[in-house]
């Protein structure tokens, strides 16, 4: 504001000089013109003082508060779909089976072994496609066998293998593959077979059963509490389930008796009688399905 006063005072200075130039009417005298001279430097004193005594003003910019930040919803991440894995031609997949790993089987015994498998791929397996026997124990099984129907992709075929036993103890594996119409090899894991050939043990079963029964010979007075005793002998280790007979009819119950080896274990029930013929005897329900020696009460 000051810088633009200071201009104007030198133009009103050099504006009042021009004037009393060209006035000719006017005029002046030589004793006249130092005075002029004198106010002229009077009135810009005066101006200058007033410009100083005007306050300068400084605008005032208001503080403006910052804006909230407004947060933005996530971007939210596209989820895109699996790329769909083509299926091959021929891929199998294994449903069951029988004869479990590790089954035990005597020595020189035959079995049959089977796969179910199903047609996992795109294209339909003919009767060209076989199934052969690749590595480890053959156990008599055929070298190679062809599909014995067409199977549709979804279908399945059972494989069934007629093997038989080594003749000597031990564990044996054999692994058989599949091959399709080119003899292209598509196996999947699981087409084989583990045994344990073991050698033939004897049936276990319950040799013999003899029953007793105290004073059967008297002289007792009746109603008489008959003590009654069975001697059961089994040929080795196993559980014999067994029943009381009682020739009145009655319903029996049946009984459990565990064998940790083959030999002889005595059991006993008790019978209270009046008079009257009666009969007892045991019946062995396992191993044997039999009935034992009976044995005859007359009770006067």
């Amino acid at each position: 504001m000051r810088r633009s006063i200071f201009p104007i005072s030198i133009i009103l200075v050099l504006s009042l000089v021009i004037l009393a130039c060209n006035l000719p009417f006017i005029t002046i005298a030589t004793q006249d013109t130092g005075q002029v001279a004198i106010s002229v430097a009077q009135t810009v004193a005066a101006l200058n003082a007033q410009q100083q005594s005007i306050p300068t003003l400084v605008p005032q910019i208001p503080t403006l508060a910052p804006a909230p930040t407004q947060a933005l919803p996530p971007i939210p991440t596209q989820v895109l779909p699996p790329t769909a894995t083509p299926l091959p031609c021929n891929w199998a997949k294994l449903v069951s089976e029988t004869i479990p790993d590790g089954t035990s089987i005597n020595i020189n015994t035959n079995f049959n072994k089977s796969w179910r498998i199903r047609n996992a791929g795109t294209c339909t397996w003919n009767t060209n496609y076989r199934i052969v026997f690749y590595s480890g124990a053959a156990m008599g099984g055929p070298a190679s066998k062809n599909f014995s129907h067409n199977v549709a992709p979804g279908d399945t075929i059972d494989f069934i293998l007629p093997l038989k036993a080594p003749g000597t103890v031990g564990t044996y594996t054999g692994y058989w593959h599949l091959y399709d119409d080119n003899n292209v090899d598509f196996t999947i894991t699981g087409v084989y077979v583990i045994i344990n050939a073991i050698n033939p043990v004897a049936a276990f079963s319950v040799t013999s059963a003899v029953t007793t029964v105290d004073n059967d010979m008297g002289p007792f007075i009746c109603p008489h509490n008959f003590i009654f005793t069975a001697h059961i002998t089994t040929n080795g280790a196993g559980t014999v389930t067994y029943q009381w007979k009682k020739s009145d009819a009655s319903i029996p119950v049946t009984n459990t008796l565990v064998f940790g080896a083959a030999g002889t274990q005595t059991v006993t029930t008790s019978w209270n009688l009046g008079g009257g013929t009666y009969t007892m005897r045991i019946y062995i329900d396992y191993p044997n399905h039999q009935y034992f020696n009976a044995v005859g009460i007359h009770c006067p």
